[in-house]
This record gives structure tokens, C-alpha cells and sequence, in this order.
């Protein structure tokens, strides 16, 4: 049973031809009676007329019943719905017409009534539904799918028991088609579709997401990781074009290192393994170029040292004190006098650490937490202008200058800082005058960075020379050199 395209055009063009099946089965019905009350020698005309034309009535209303749920249902359900009704669904509707019709021809040949005729069908299709539950499931699967439409013609689809991608060419009763960017042909039932998770690559938008995951050692750094990965990715042009930015993330800490995880968008779900191996092949050039090689399963013997095997220097220095920059050029006994003398605090979210405008004389670094740091000027409400993160050290123009504090910090969640005192920094320049100096050159450097970015064609930056031979001096006089 075959249905031409439903299109929005006139209702009562496609029913003119069953209308006149119809009319044309009346006229026959009547004459046939007209003939059968007339008394003739030759009656075997009559009872065939009598017998053929309510088979031809009984089609004509089939004829017609169809057409009419076609062009009055469904192209209702079109314009009200904007909705494409499903072929499987019509032609369901189609069989129950004819079946009701072949039910009723068959009683009237049989002298039987359509009730009868009908119950003892329904027996035989009992039956035959037992033989025949595979089929049906696909068949219901089937305008399940239709009416949902979860997918359409040329989706790329990925079954859950499948690695293969496939676009799908043809959805009918039993089956939908995919070919695979191989150029490969596989057949999976409607019923098998509703019961797996599917994966739709071109839903939401026509753009295709691939993933890759590679693990790189532990000496590579974030920075340096997301420059790897997301150069792989840009250098294939196809993919740079696309609006949507690659993403780089961190899916796990594993033996061998860190397990990176690569999310790239591809114009073209049939050339995904093409894509895919470009972008591959960009990550080993990158890798090559920077002399990094993936890392391989080893076995790797180590000797935990104890306390004895320790070095020396290292000993009582805090490694947060270790690795402040502004502390970069002190020796490791100095290092291990501020670790003494620092002090830790422990400030909740919420309750600010310093105020902008009070005095202070004192430096602060960040051990773990975050926190933002508040700017207000001229009566106006505090603004946000940074964060501070772990490893980040503040405070340091009002230990070393003397000058109230710039900005206001706000613990966003709970937050440990190190204290180190102005007393702690005087101790130490009493006995090294060339960290003056070197204090000076940290201090221009963020200075002049903060410069920059404020100058304007009415503002004037002051040279860096002149700023640090002011700096240094300030520092000196302040701290009593």
C-alpha cells in the first residue's frame, strides 16, 4: 500500500476520484435491483449483478474512507502542527480500513455477518501474532520514532553496542539503514533502537564533537598542556573555522601521568577518523618540537629517603616561602628564617582580611583558598579588579613602603594566608643591604606593569629607571638602611 506525499493543495481534488467510485457503485446497485424485481427468463445477470456490484460498493467506501482521512486528517494535523505525518502511521490506518473491508466482502460471499467474519479473523491474526512479535515490535518501534522524530534523514547517528558512526539513508517499517563513513551498510530494527542509548551528532547544530585522550608526564604544566592540545586542534583550518572553541580539560591523575582530555568540534561527522588523525598527528609534532615524549607503563624503583638523606639546606624551609618570587634571590638560611617567622591565619569567607586605607606593615602570601581583591574610588561603590590564588603574595608597598593598603581583600571561601612582619624584613636587610635592591626591581617591575595598563594619551608613565631608584631609596628609608 503505497501513499503519494501529502501537500498542502485543495482537499476535494483527491477525493473527486473516489467520489465518483462511489456514486458510480450506487448507480450500479440500483439498476441491479431495478433488474432483479423485474421478472425475465435469463436471471443469472441479476443475481450476478447483485452479488459483484455490493463488492464494489464496499471498495469504493474503502476507496474513499482513505482518501479522506489523508486529505482531511493529516493535511489538518500539517497545518495546525507544522508536523509531517508518519507513512507508517497512515499506512496502519490504511490496513484497518481494507481489513474492515475485506471482512465484509468476505461475508457477504460467504453469507455470513461481519461480526462473525471479523471474530474469526481475529483469531487467525491471534495466532499469527505470536509468529510475527519481532516484526510488530519493529512496526510499532517504527511510528514510535515517527512521532517522536528523535532523528531524520542524513542525522549521523552512534548505537550504544556500535563504535561505528553512521548516517542514515532510509527509515521504513522494519528498519532504519545507516552507511558508516567507510562506506559500509548496517540494518538496525526499530525495536532494537528504542531499547540502546543513541548518540545524535547532529543535534542540537550540524556541528560534529570528537574527543581525545592522551596522558602526558607530570612535568608538563597546565599552561603548557592547554598550548599543546588546543594548538593540535586550531592547526586543522576546517576545524578553527568552526564557531565553537575547543575545550581542554583534566580527566584523571594516572600512573604514567596526567590523563588529558581534548574536545574539538568537526564540520563533517563521515571524516571524523580524518579529522581525528590530523589532530593526532599535530599533538606528536607539538610533543617532538618541545622534546616531551608520552609516557609508556614503567617500573620505577625508588628508595624513600628518611630524615638523615634529606639536604641540609632544604631543612625547616617552608616550601610556600621556597617558591615566592619576591623572596627568589635569598639564601636558603634566610629562606629558613622567614619560614620561622611566619605566621599562619586562618580568615573565613566573607570577613575581609585588609581594608583599603588602613595602615599596615605587613606582607601576606596565599596557602590555599581564593580571594578577590576590592577597589573603590571617589565615594563609589567597591569594585572587583583581580582574584588572589594559592602561591600569590599581596601587601608587599605597605611592608616595604609604608603605605596604608591600596585595595581591600575578601576571602571568597575559607582561606589560609603566611604572615610575614615588617620586624621579620628589617632583621634581614640588617645583614644583607642588597636585597634593598633586589626588593626595588620587584616592586618596579609590578608597578610598571599596573602603568601601563592605566596610561592613556593624558597619562604619562615614569620611567622605569627613575622608579627604581625612588623605590629602592623609599625602601631603605623606610626600613631604617
Amino acid at each position: 500500500m503505497s501513499h503519494r506525499p501529502i501537500k498542502n493543495g485543495s482537499i476535494l481534488k483527491p477525493l473527486l476520484a473516489p467520489f465518483v467510485f462511489v456514486v458510480g457503485a450506487f448507480c450500479l446497485q440500483v439498476v441491479a435491483n431495478s433488474i432483479g424485481e423485474v421478472s425475465i427468463a435469463n436471471t443469472s445477470i441479476a443475481s450476478q449483478l447483485l452479488m459483484v456490484v455490493p463488492i464494489l460498493l464496499y471498495l469504493s467506501w474503502g476507496f474513499l474512507l482513505t482518501r479522506l482521512i489523508d486529505a482531511v486528517v493529516w493535511r489538518k494535523l500539517i497545518r495546525a502542527r507544522n508536523l509531517t505525518p508518519p507513512r507508517l502511521l497512515r499506512d496502519m490506518v490504511a490496513v484497518v480500513i481494507w481489513y474492515w473491508v475485506a471482512c465484509a466482502i468476505f461475508g457477504l460471499i460467504l453469507g455470513q455477518s461481519l461480526i462473525s467474519i471479523m471474530a474469526a479473523s481475529s483469531v487467525a491474526l491471534g495466532l499469527a501474532s505470536l509468529a510475527l512479535q519481532k516484526p510488530i515490535l519493529d512496526a510499532f518501534s517504527g511510528i514510535v520514532l515517527a512521532l517522536q522524530q528523535p532523528f531524520k534523514m542524513g542525522d549521523w547517528l552512534q548505537m550504544s553496542d556500535k563504535n561505528e558512526i553512521g548516517c542514515i539513508t532510509e527509515m521504513n517499517w522494519r528498519a532504519v539503514h545507516l552507511v558508516t563513513a567507510d562506506e559500509v551498510t548496517f540494518i538496525v530494527p526499530n525495536g532494537q533502537i528504542l531499547s540502546q542509548h543513541i548518540k545524535v551528532y547532529s543535534r542540537p547544530e550540524q556541528f560534529f564533537r570528537d574527543e581525545i585522550h592522551i596522558t602526558l608526564p607530570y612535568s608538563v604544566s597546565t599552561p603548557q598542556g592547554e598550548r599543546i592540545l588546543l594548538g593540535a586542534a586550531n592547526q586543522v583550518e576546517e576545524i578553527a573555522t568552526i564557531p565553537r572553541k575547543s575545550i581542554v580539560s583534566i580527566a584523571d591523575y594516572t600512573d604514567r601521568g596526567i590523563l588529558w582530555h581534548l574536545l574539538y568540534w568537526c564540520p563533517d561527522a563521515g571524516r571524523i577518523p580524518v579529522f581525528r588523525y590530523q589532530v593526532h598527528q599535530n599533538i606528536l609534532r607539538n610533543l617532538h618540537y618541545v622534546g616531551i615524549e608520552v609516557p609508556v607503563p614503567i617500573l620505577d624503583l625508588r628508595r624513600v629517603p628518611s630524615k638523615a638523606d634529606e639536604a641540609e639546606e632544604m631543612r625547616g624551609i617552608d616550601p610556600l616561602v621556597q617558591h615566592v618570587s619576591i623572596f627568589a634571590a635569598m639564601t636558603a638560611e634566610e629562606l629558613r628564617q622567614i619560614s620561622s617567622l611566619t605566621k599562619n591565619r586562618l580568615i573565613t569567607a566573607g570577613t575581609p582580611l585588609l581594608r583599603q586605607g588602613d595602615p599596615g606593615d605587613s606582607l601576606f602570601i596565599l596557602r590555599d583558598g581564593l580571594l578577590e581583591v576590592r577597589i573603590s574610588t571617589d565615594d563609589q561603590p567597591e569594585i572587583v579588579v583581580g582574584r588572589i590564588h594559592p602561591g600569590n603574595f599581596f601587601g608587599e608597598r605597605s611592608l616595604l613602603l609604608g603605605e596604608p593598603r591600596s585595595a581591600s581583600i575578601m576571602p571568597i571561601v575559607d582561606s589560609m594566608v603566611a604572615e610575614i612582619s615588617r620586624e621579620t624584613m628589617v632583621q634581614l636587610m640588617h645583614g644583607r643591604p642588597e636585597l634593598a635592591t633586589y626588593l626595588g626591581e620587584v616592586l618596579t617591575d609590578r608597578q610598571t606593569k599596573s602603568a601601563t595598563k592605566l596610561a592613556s594619551a593624558h597619562h604619562v608613565v615614569e620611567q622605569p629607571q627613575s622608579m627604581f631608584d625612588q623605590m629602592v631609596n623609599r625602601i631603605r628609608s623606610f626600613l631604617g638602611e
